[in-house]
């Protein structure tokens, strides 16, 4: 009878340690930190309890080492990472210049498993890095379940129509179009809402609002549409 149920005892803990793996691999978060504004070290931090994998996308990586943190990685083609001080440090050099150390950490992090993203330091820097990230937030959305760009002013994303979020009162937030128009754009829960009206860069957009109820309510029928959340730290 002992022998019984030490068999089912193995067989259980086998089960469950099997269960616990695939739930763990089904939602997988990454980690990226780029080589634009390096995030505070509290905000990293808080990444970094939540990430099943840390990227250092090229000069990234130094953010991780300067704040005394090791990454599982540091790739790109490492025009900017010096990776001769710093031991036990896996590298990986990708040369392929159709692609940017961003979009190779996103390749990376989908090649692992990872369902959901944030990315530190995707934006600020150099105004070109910064419309490239962008347009990798475009092109990398709809293959994870999460992607937001994060600093410590707030979260950038992109969102589906319909979109319905629980934001505080009184926070900074914001749309525009990250790829041409976005048609037929419809606000509500906010100070200045519009209604089926185009947004379109030099001639409408919706910066710089301020939500008044929640949730807040989007919906339009064609356009990428990216959405900024001030809920960071030096938002004022």
């Amino acid at each position: 009878m002992n022998a019984k149920i030490d068999v089912y005892s193995q067989n259980s803990i086998s089960f469950w340690g099997d269960f616990f793996r695939v739930l763990h691999q089904k939602y997988m978060h990454a980690l990226i930190i780029c080589g634009g504004t390096p995030p505070t070290k509290a905000l990293l931090e808080n990444h970094i309890k939540k990430a099943d994998l840390q990227i250092g996308a090229d000069s990234g990586g130094h953010v991780f080492l300067g704040y005394g943190f090791t990454p599982d990685i540091v790739l790109g083609d490492l025009d900017s990472f010096k990776y001769t001080n710093h031991e036990n440090i896996e590298v990986l050099k990708l040369d392929d210049q159709n692609s940017t150390d961003l979009d190779k950490a996103l390749n990376y992090a989908l090649k692992k498993g990872a369902t959901s993203c944030t990315v530190l330091g995707a934006l600020g820097k150099r105004i070109d890095h910064q419309q490239k990230n962008l347009s990798s937030l475009v092109e990398f959305h709809d293959r994870f379940e999460s992607l937001v760009f994060e600093d410590d002013y707030g979260k950038t994303f992109l969102a589906d129509s319909p979109f319905e979020k629980d934001i505080p009162i009184d926070t900074t937030i914001s749309f525009f179009p990250v790829s041409g128009f976005v048609e037929n754009f419809i606000s509500s829960g906010v100070l200045y809402s519009l209604n089926n009206v185009r947004l379109e860069p030099g001639v409408q957009d919706a910066t710089s609002n301020t939500v008044t109820a929640s949730p807040v309510t989007l919906e339009f029928s064609s356009g990428k549409l990216a959405v900024f959340i001030g809920d960071g730290s030096k938002i004022k």
